[in-house]
């Protein structure tokens, strides 16, 4: 995302420079008025650059989110952002050069865009917060059934005998086809799945298939009323 925000900064700045170009490149004396003789060309002129700088910046924290689903969800402010510096430009040049047009006013303009791009990135970024909070939740709620399945395929990889990868495969398929949402009344029967996958690791380890046979119904039963719990809470 840094790299982004490069971009941006990049025609942030040339958009800067075409302003300041312009504005002084232009004629001081226009229709017999010196722009640079009223106050209110000094004034507005610092407004217009404040504005665009509180773009720069609001970009800038866009810019800085944490995760890239974050970043994701906040690339259509930045496109935002790019109508704000063209449109505040072009609006700032006109009243600047135009020493007939009251400057102020197109400070004002520039000031009002700002603050609505400022709006919009508020909004943006508290929207991206609420899309992220809600993906890791599901992400927590998800974990456990999505470890225990691949504990239990890597359990079955290491069966040595046909008899010993059937029982395996039992528990894999119940765990795989298992609803996958976590609540906090299921925390208690998913650490005896978790035992009694640690116990039928060892059982197959030792290629005691009686240990196996026997772990393979607790497991089973186990992930039966996990299921069936799981089902009540919602």
């Amino acid at each position: 995302m840094k790299k982004t925000f490069k971009y941006f900064a990049l025609i942030w700045f040339v958009s800067l420079v075409i302003f300041n170009a312009v504005t002084f490149i232009v004629p001081a004396e226009i229709a017999g008025i010196n722009r640079f003789e009223q106050p209110t060309f000094w004034v507005a002129y610092a407004f217009i650059s404040v504005a665009l700088i509180g773009q720069l910046v609001s970009a800038l924290l866009v810019c800085s989110k944490d995760t890239l689903e974050k970043v994701f969800l906040n690339i259509p402010i930045l496109k935002l952002g790019y109508s704000a510096i063209a449109i505040s430009v072009l609006v700032g040049l006109v009243f600047m050069v135009v020493p007939v047009i009251p400057a102020w006013i197109g400070a004002l303009v520039c000031i009002i865009i700002m603050a609505m791009y400022v709006v919009a990135c508020v909004k943006s970024t508290a929207a991206a917060n609420i899309v992220s909070g809600k993906t890791e939740n599901v992400k927590s709620q998800t974990s456990f059934i999505k470890m225990a399945v691949v504990e239990a395929e890597n359990i079955m990889t290491r069966a040595s005998t046909a008899e010993i990868k059937a029982e395996t495969k039992k528990v894999y398929e119940a765990l795989r086809y298992s609803d996958y949402v976590s609540t906090s009344e299921l925390v208690k029967i998913e650490v005896h799945i978790e035992d009694h996958l640690a116990q039928l690791k060892i059982a197959v380890e030792n290629e005691d298939l009686e240990m196996v046979q026997t772990e393979t119904n607790e497991l089973l039963l186990l992930i039966k009323e996990r299921n069936s719990k799981c089902k009540a809470t919602k």
